[in-house]
């Protein structure tokens, strides 16, 4: 009996210090690699170590993270490149993503003890307790600050860390897998039996997997569309987890625009929640020797710059362009005390630099795709904590030089003979592809678009190649401004300045975002920023608009939208004339032609509507009124009308001419009849807006006023009858007439649509007036 007692207690001790406490890391290791040994052979089982941030253990397709405490409740990124991707049945060719360089993320986790757990969390960082004294911050900091992901069972320790099992959540965890965007990719589902972990690469703050994934999609058929039959594909992926500053970037507050922004909801004492926005930004640090030289003026270099690496399938003779690209953003860096903050450079071999990889987030890379989409894109991705951007793939599109060529002949054509090439010469296409990339590094430094940038200078600055060289056609190039189509035949203007390039906005906005400005703590030296930006902000050139103020729209230029978009259709009837621009040899030639014709009817469509627009628009009151818009007043909306009359109203027949567009295979009729039907619901629209605005105060353009200027430049008899496109004239202008008096009817047949009886009645009258006239029943 007293054997019996003996042997349970053993039996209890035993178990207490199995199950009671984690063994020791190293015999656990031992044990598992004693598990797998091939008893058959007598071949013993060998443990794969990987030193890193953290020691990874690989053990067959086991693998486990031996986690330091020192990395408890620190921050993550994780970001998924795609390496290779499959050649797809069916793909939409207007997904941006998708494509080999492409990378996903980051999102972030943490990771938490909890007794005999790991906890793996995602960081609740869109909130800000400043103090728990008051009511509101007292209960705000009782939520806890973050989520649980997944719970990690401790399988052993040691006096400083420990060891979990991580090959299940690296295979099957959505956030480690491409499972997170499979919706946006439309790859299917995972899987999961197919992945395989090829290599693993430890660092001191970043840990980088190479896995092959498989994802399976069924046959589909959509409307419209053919059937898509079902596929399996291999996806070979990048996963790169990085260790995040342990002390965050110290946040700027978001001044009205400008910068891409994060934000928080912030609780402060007693008072209730209020929104504060945080700019994106990258780190860039002043090292402490250089601390005293930098706030005396002079240029210092950051201590870790931000390189872009250039994917090595890019072509061999765009890589430089590409370098001057971003080069071009050196001297706003410089403006804000940096020097050699940013740069770029071929993407290394691995006998260059063995430890580069596209998959490492810590290499902000330029990846170039083959594919027909006409774009490129600058994301800013950045961690919660403070906005500091920390990783960035730049994607440029092959088929965006198809896209700037049309930009380039229908803007440009005129002044430059060149741009009628149907390949256009490299010194253009140089120019062009910085165009582009210098707009895209622009994103992914923060900024965003600013479409007041083309907005200030005059149609005679313009040409002036003077004052060009000295400002460039825009002040900022995140404005949606391509080239300078105020130029007229035989202006004499370098080749820099056709095109837009960075300008005083942007070195204004780098400056603002990351100057370092003196102060004690953040309090002061964000009052130190606003102080200096009050002063800044006396220049109207440094001005953001994201396009309330009427003189903020994307496609256009310069401070007068009627002077200067009259001289860009004078340009186009000049570029239509001449028989040399438009000559087709062969199915190329066709195919280029045609994209540039549909490029001169969006065009002038486009400046179309940026005069319409004035009617009933709005403009900024003044420099000391950055929130109050005044409407537009008569003045300039005679101006504008008389530019409806002439453009709009009389039609391009020298665009819309069978001689022209037979060449092409295009169809004029249709051409102009799509041209019409896509911009008659806007000259209602103006009509309405007109209406809207007619009393807000004196000097205000009238309903009648604006319906008598249609009436004229649609219904007055034709006094040059002996023109050769006289007959092309009446055939088209007939359409119009028609159009319009379809447009007012369906307005005056649905008066519950319309806002107010004025307009109505106006509607009818201008109707009647039709009616009434000698010769014009008879077509109504």
């Amino acid at each position: 009996m007293l054997k019996r007692i003996i042997n349970i207690a053993m039996s209890v001790f035993v178990c207490t210090c199995v199950y009671g406490q984690q063994p020791d890391i190293a015999a656990f290791l031992e044990r598992e690699s004693s598990a797998k040994d091939d008893l058959s052979t007598g071949k013993k089982s060998s443990v794969e170590v990987i030193p890193g941030m953290f020691t990874t253990y690989r053990n067959g397709d086991r693998l486990y993270w031996e986690v330091p405490d020192s990395l408890l409740e620190r921050e993550f990124a994780v970001t998924t490149t795609i390496l290779a991707a499959p050649a797809r049945p069916y793909r939409d060719m207007e997904k941006k993503f998708g494509y080999a360089g492409d990378m996903i993320g980051p999102v972030f986790f943490s990771l938490r003890k909890r007794g005999d757990e790991l906890w793996m969390v995602d960081p609740l960082n869109e909130r800000i307790v400043e103090g728990t004294v008051g009511t509101y911050a007292r209960i705000a900091a009782q939520r806890g600050n973050d989520r649980l992901y997944k719970a990690l069972p401790i399988r052993a320790k040691s006096e400083r860390s420990s060891l979990v099992e991580v090959g299940s959540i690296l295979k099957d965890f959505p956030l480690f897998t491409l499972d997170i965007v499979s919706f946006d990719l439309s790859i299917g589902s995972r899987q999961r039996d197919k992945d395989h972990i090829k290599e693993i690469t430890g660092y001191q703050d970043r840990l980088l997997f190479h896995i092959s994934r498989k994802y399976g999609s069924s046959s589909l058929r959509l409307p419209g569309q053919p059937e898509t039959p079902s596929y399996i594909g291999d996806w070979d992926t990048g996963l790169c987890i990085r260790l995040l500053s342990e002390q965050p970037l110290e946040a700027v507050t978001a001044d009205g625009g400008s910068y891409f922004a994060i934000g928080k909801e912030v609780f402060e004492g007693d008072n209730p929640s209020r929104r504060k926005a945080f700019i994106k930004r990258w780190r860039l640090e002043v090292r402490p020797e250089d601390r005293e030289r930098y706030m005396k003026g002079e240029l210092v270099e950051p201590v870790q710059p931000i390189i872009f690496y250039i994917d090595r399938n890019t072509p061999e003779k765009y890589i430089n362009c590409i370098v001057e690209a971003v080069r071009d953003w050196q001297p706003a860096f410089e403006q804000a005390g940096f020097k050699n903050a940013i740069d770029a450079c071929l993407a290394p071999t691995a006998e260059e630099n063995p430890e580069f990889s596209i998959y490492d987030s810590s290499y902000p890379f330029i990846s170039w795709k083959i594919s027909g989409l006409n774009n490129a894109y600058g994301p800013t991705p950045c961690e919660s904590r403070s906005g500091e951007i920390i990783a960035c793939h730049i994607g440029i599109f092959s088929s965006v030089l198809n896209l700037v060529q049309k930009w380039y002949f229908v803007q440009c054509g005129a002044n430059d003979p060149q741009a009628w090439d149907i390949v256009l010469p490299d010194s253009l296409q140089y120019e062009l592809i910085k165009l582009v990339l210098t707009h895209e590094v622009g994103h992914t430094l923060g900024l965003e678009h600013n479409f007041l940038g083309s907005s200030h200078y005059s149609i005679e600055q313009l040409r002036d190649n003077e004052f060009l060289n000295r400002n460039g056609i825009g002040t900022s190039i995140m404005d949606y401004v391509r080239c300078n189509y105020a130029l007229r035949p035989g202006d004499k203007v370098d080749l820099k300045n056709r095109r837009v390039r960075i300008g005083k906005y942007d070195r204004w906005a780098i400056e603002w975002g990351y100057r370092i400005f003196p102060g004690k703590d953040a309090r002061e030296r964000e009052k130190n920023r606003r102080s200096w930006n009050e002063k800044q902000q006396q220049n109207p050139w440094l001005h953001f608009s994201a396009g309330v103020d009427v003189e903020s729209q994307m496609e256009d230029l310069g401070n007068d939208h009627v002077a200067i978009n009259t001289q860009g259709i004078e340009n186009l009837k000049y570029i239509c004339a001449q028989p040399e621009a438009w000559r087709v040899t062969d199915k190329v030639s066709l195919h280029v032609l045609q994209g540039r014709y549909q490029s001169v009817i969006q065009h002038y469509t486009d400046w179309v509507r940026h005069v319409l627009s004035h009617f009933g628009g709005k403009r900024l009151a003044g420099l000391e009124n950055d929130n109050i818009y005044l409407p537009e007043k008569a003045d300039y909306n005679r101006k504008a009308l008389k530019f409806v009359q002439t453009y709009f109203l009389q039609p391009p027949v020298w665009l819309f001419n069978e001689s022209l567009t037979t060449p092409l295979e295009l169809n004029a009729a249709k051409e102009l009849e799509h041209f019409y039907e896509g911009l008659m619901p806007d000259l209602i629209r103006s009509l309405q807006k007109v209406e809207e605005s007619e009393n807000a105060c004196e000097g205000m353009l009238s309903v009648d006023e604006f319906l008598q200027g249609v009436h004229e430049g649609l219904f007055t008899e034709r006094t040059d009858s002996t023109s050769v496109d006289s007959a092309l004239v009446d055939a088209a202008k007939h359409k119009i007439q028609a159009l319009y008096v379809s447009s007012l009817l369906k307005l005056t047949e649905t008066p519950e649509k319309v806002p107010s009886s004025r307009l109505l009645i106006a509607a009818r009258q201008a109707l009647k007036k039709i009616n009434n006239e000698k010769g014009i029943e008879r077509d109504l």
